[in-house]
């Protein structure tokens, strides 16, 4: 507890008085910031519609778009003097980032994965092996997570907590738009779009889930891993399994700032189906040549909806992760 108590005030010394912190953050080239395009044949497609942009999250290293958390988190972790980084993460691109940082700080790397993920991702795992890191394998069964996000998850936490003392548990925002779409998991990603734009009610922040696995639509009020937030479950509070054709979208629980956005009506839903996501993933591939990850996939359509309901001369952004 004492760990947990004394973060807030390094944390927020390292950011505000710490210069070296954002001189090394912005020396590292996994960190430089991803660019929005113009996606001109999915304006066209939307029909005289609002322009659609895509912030090309998809450009980073490893086609992660958790790549500036996770630098940011392992500088964090450097700095307070943690010998070993620990993650969780369903799709592998991630993994690479952290293995990648932790390659160049000297720093023991230990990734989570869940059995379906692992077997899903073989040369991607292959990679971050050769980096120098330790990939344990989680749990298949149903109540362990069924080899997917959560049963990372779970792993990592029982992990880190025997190694609070030498380890850092990676847990996986000018004239505005006048919407953001991004596909919704757990939320890393989306939160770091969506939180620039919070206190601007003019821009409409839209989350995508996947019909199976949308606690933000769906859920009800839990806790979990020492969040209360919204997650699938039944009436007993047993966790429900999720499902999903994207890794980093199989999880029966939202982020719990994304949770309350959506509690204050702050944040819209909606609900894609596989057959949706992969419409998407296509309509991408052969409008703009771009061959985005499946969890964009499921996003696309309502992005195409939501221009042309904005209509010509709006502005829509969605986030695009590989």
């Amino acid at each position: 507890m004492d760990i947990l108590l004394s973060l807030p005030s390094i944390f927020h010394h390292t950011l505000t008085v710490d210069d070296s912190f954002w001189t090394d953050f912005a020396d590292c080239p996994l960190a430089r910031p991803s660019p929005l395009h113009l996606a001109r044949n999915l304006t066209q497609l939307a029909g005289g519609g609002a322009n659609i942009w895509l912030k090309r999250e998809d450009l980073n290293a490893f086609a992660s778009a958790q790549t500036r958390t996770i630098v940011g988190q392992v500088l964090f972790a450097q700095r307070l003097h943690k010998s070993e980084i620990i993650m969780e993460c369903g799709f592998a691109g991630h993994a690479l980032v952290c293995a990648t940082m932790c390659a160049r700080l000297n720093l023991q790397c230990t990734i989570v994965m869940g059995a379906a993920d692992l077997a899903a991702q073989p040369d991607a795992v292959a990679k971050v092996k050769q980096l120098g890191a330790q990939v344990l394998t989680a749990g298949t069964g149903v109540a362990a997570g069924g080899g997917t996000l959560r049963a990372a998850m779970n792993s990592a936490l029982q992990y880190s907590l025997s190694r609070l003392d030498s380890a850092y548990h990676i847990l996986s925002g000018t004239r505005g738009p006048d919407a953001l779409v991004s596909a919704v998991g757990s939320g890393a990603a989306a939160l770091g779009m969506f939180a620039p734009f919070i206190d601007d009610p003019a821009v409409r922040l839209v989350g995508v889930e996947p019909a199976d696995a949308a606690p933000l639509t769906h859920g009800s009020l839990g806790v979990m891993y020492g969040c209360r937030t919204l997650m699938l479950q039944d009436e007993d509070g047993q966790i429900l399994p999720s499902r999903s054709i994207a890794p980093d979208l199989n999880f029966p629980c939202a982020g719990p700032e994304l949770a309350h956005w959506k509690d204050i009506d702050r944040l819209e839903t909606v609900t894609a189906s596989s057959e949706e996501a992969v419409r998407g993933l296509r309509l991408l591939c052969e409008q703009e040549g771009i061959v985005p990850g499946l969890a964009t996939g499921h996003a696309v359509l309502e992005t195409i909806r939501l221009a042309r309901e904005l209509g010509p001369g709006r502005n829509v952004v969605l986030l695009v992760s590989g």
